[in-house]
């Protein structure tokens, strides 16, 4: 009985077995025909990035970012949002419908999304390049902004110490610019010993535990100081917009090092800037694609 009942057993299991294999080429069939949709809009994806002024982006960092390549990094990051980005959504869901049933059918798919999620990885890649570039520009221009107007509480400062002077309230200017002067030295030196461009790291660790408590002190001392003088009380509400203008800048500062160490683990010369260029990510596939159809 035992003999008769391994006997059916084998007997199904090859019936089974012959059924896949007979199933195989329709499956395949049925995953190509749809195959071809989804590289339908994989080519609109490719269109769209061809039609991208990218070749630019390699010298980037060898240039200066001017007014003019400011305006077309601009539009370059709106066509990537507006348009890449939903085409390359929209080829992945296409290819995560791909049909396959038969196990050898299942794992192409699998090799198939795979190059489609390391394509994914490139193009997002490009898009946080660009839009770092573009964070860049625009807190290099809030940098100026607030040293503008650092300048400008500074100059009002001057001019409220002058007429104190003028009016003859000595110690009220004494002890007020004495304050001022030592604030400015020990901003000096603290930012002098701390901060190093070279290394964004540090500096940003260096703006957080050293210059803004250093700041905040300094504003609460000026707060708290015992001035009489209308005009060196106005020179001190000056100064402490002129501190405020100064977190906003090491603030900023703290930003752009943030942003270069990002943008400093991007393989610039690997970034996407035409179609074809994410064309080796099939490699695979089309290797497994066509020993299944031989």
């Amino acid at each position: 009985m035992k003999k008769i009942s391994c006997l059916l057993t084998l007997i199904v299991l090859t019936l089974l077995v012959a059924g896949c294999k007979n199933n195989e080429p329709k499956d395949l069939a049925k995953f190509e025909k749809h195959l071809d949709q989804t590289q339908q809009k994989e080519a609109k994806m490719k269109q769209t990035l061809n039609h991208l002024d990218l070749k630019q982006i390699d010298q980037l960092k060898e240039q200066q970012m001017t007014d003019k390549n400011k305006k077309e990094f601009n539009e370059l990051q709106t066509d990537i949002n507006s348009k890449l980005m939903p085409q390359m959504k929209a080829y992945e869901k296409s290819a995560k419908k791909l049909p396959a049933e038969s196990s050898k059918v299942k794992h192409l798919k699998q090799t198939y999304l795979q190059g489609v999620k390391q394509k994914k990885q490139k193009v997002k890649d490009l898009k946080t390049f660009v839009d770092l570039c573009n964070q860049s520009v625009k807190a290099n221009e809030d940098i100026l902004d607030y040293t503008k107007l650092f300048e400008k509480k500074r100059s009002l400062m001057e001019d409220n110490v002058d007429k104190a002077n003028k009016n003859g309230s000595k110690q009220d200017v004494e002890t007020f610019t004495k304050k001022v002067e030592n604030n400015n030295k020990e901003l000096k030196n603290t930012a002098e010993n701390h901060i190093n461009d070279q290394n964004p790291k540090k500096g940003e660790k260096a703006i957080e535990e050293h210059i803004m408590p250093l700041i905040d002190k300094q504003i609460k001392d000026l707060n708290q100081t015992t001035i009489t003088d209308s005009n060196v009380n106005e020179a001190r509400k000056n100064a402490i917009e002129m501190y405020y203008s100064l977190q906003n800048y090491y603030e900023t500062r703290q930003d752009t090092m943030g942003i270069t160490q990002r943008l400093a683990k991007i393989d610039i010369q690997n970034l996407p800037k035409e179609g074809k260029d994410l064309e080796n990510e099939d490699k695979a596939f089309d290797k497994e694609l066509n020993q299944l159809k031989s």
